[in-house]
């Protein structure tokens, strides 16, 4: 494994001891990369994040076996906080920030869990340079933003605390297209600046495009792994999670949708268009 790399080995969860959300599962997010989740509702998406991040018990759940590490370090059983302050920060589906209080204090907030306070000001200013917009929204109260400046100010809050891991839950999940694509556009540049990714994303074909490697749960089990790429390319990813129809493979009627006429096609994300080159 490498020196800085997240890394989860046979872990099971459960919920009141009567629900098993993972079995076993098995997984490594490489120092300074992207790594995608993908799988429908249900499939332990969320559960595997909360466990990382030590947020199990707020939601009734446990772990029951394996080991959770980033590079040298345990994260199995350590409290919230600890985690952050070990480098792993999530941040949760739904856009969740802190509504009565004003951008500037969500900032500072999520500056309370770093390592140290020698870098919260490089940090701060990180944030504004991804986010402008949260700049000028300083006082505003975040209750008062739109979904998408939300969204921002939830993933500005967490690169406050300087994360070595950043944990995303659905970050494009009810967002306006263009919306989307500035946080896609966002995924990419915190990746760049260093910073390794465990992307969870309702648009499959978004997370592979941004991921180098992913990995899909099924009832709780990794039941595929691989290059990004390449599972792209899959026919079974392509039917399963891409929407399109495998010529020659039948649906509805006969031929199923490619019954109808040529092959339905993937689109490439038009944010990925440009950072491709």
């Amino acid at each position: 494994m490498a020196s800085g790399a997240l890394a989860v080995r046979d872990l099971s969860v459960s919920y009141g001891k009567a629900v098993r959300a993972l079995r076993r599962v098995s997984l490594e997010v490489p120092e300074g990369s992207v790594t995608a989740v993908l799988g429908a509702n249900g499939a332990g998406k969320t559960t595997l994040l909360r466990a990382i991040s030590g947020t199990l018990s707020f939601h009734r759940g446990a772990v029951e076996g394996g080991e959770i590490s980033l590079g040298d370090r345990t994260l199995s059983g350590l409290r919230p906080s600890a985690v952050v302050a070990a480098g792993v920060v999530q941040v949760p589906e739904g856009r969740r920030v802190f509504g009565r209080l004003s951008v500037e204090e969500n900032l500072k907030a999520g500056a309370l869990g770093a390592p140290d306070r020698s870098g919260v000001a490089e940090a701060r200013g990180r944030v504004l340079e991804l986010f402008p917009v949260l700049a000028e929204r300083a006082k505003q109260r975040a209750g008062l933003l739109s979904g998408g400046e939300q969204q921002m100010l939830a993933i500005g809050r967490a690169l406050m605390a300087r994360p070595k891991v950043l944990l995303l839950d659905e970050p494009t999940l009810g967002l306006a297209p263009l919306m989307a694509e500035r946080i896609s556009e966002t995924i990419i540049e915190i990746n760049r600046q260093g910073t390794a990714v465990l992307l969870i994303e309702q648009n499959a074909a978004l997370a592979l495009e941004l991921a180098a490697t992913a990995h899909v749960l099924e009832v709780g089990e990794v039941t595929l792994h691989g290059d990004a790429a390449e599972l792209a390319a899959s026919d079974e990813i392509r039917r399963r999670y891409l929407g399109v129809a495998i010529k020659g493979e039948g649906g509805e009627g006969e031929g199923g949708a490619a019954e109808a006429g040529e092959e339905l096609r993937l689109e490439r994300p038009p944010t990925l268009e440009r950072w491709a080159g």
